[in-house]
């Protein structure tokens, strides 16, 4: 499939989904719940329910900031499982919008603001936006892609 300003082309095949559809209304839902068990996943670090949700073949990249940050599933478990058990996440999603590019594909985006707690204490806070290829493989989806950039506070011009 080639992506082609924000439509797609599948040679020998109709994947258009219009966004007035009531398939594309279904997509938006059912990646809308989708998107709600990857919190519940990353929040509770149950690496089970994150490799789950995530393409198990070699097209699964995870960008970060635009670098390959995970190439593999098997990296984002590691890193998740790298985190001190004490710390828990906080991890929100707003501002999700859903575009289906096809039957079986959407292209989600998102800001998202995670705060990290040890305690009663935040020891880390910080926003984001999210871009996500997702995949409709045998009535599951799966996120095929992703681009994480971390927003910087900017500093404040002195008056």
């Amino acid at each position: 499939m080639v992506l082609l300003a924000g439509g797609c082309v599948c040679p020998d095949i109709d994947c258009a989904v219009s966004v007035s559809s009531p398939r594309a209304a279904e997509i938006d839902s059912d990646v809308r719940a989708f998107l709600n068990q990857w919190v519940t996943a990353f929040e509770s670090r149950d690496i089970d329910a994150v490799r789950s949700i995530l393409t198990d073949d070699e097209r699964f990249v995870w960008l970060e900031d635009g670098e390959t940050k995970y190439p593999t599933v098997d990296a984002v478990a590691a890193a998740l499982a790298s985190f001190p058990p004490a710390l828990q996440f906080d991890y929100r999603l707003e501002n999700v919008q859903v575009s289906p590019i096809g039957p079986d594909a959407a292209w989600a985006r998102m800001n998202t603001h995670t705060e990290i707690h040890q305690g009663d204490e935040t020891v880390a806070q910080f926003r984001g936006v999210v871009s996500m290829f997702l995949e409709n493989k045998y009535g599951e989806w799966r996120i095929v892609a992703a681009h994480t950039s971390n927003v910087n506070q900017r500093a404040r011009p002195r008056d």
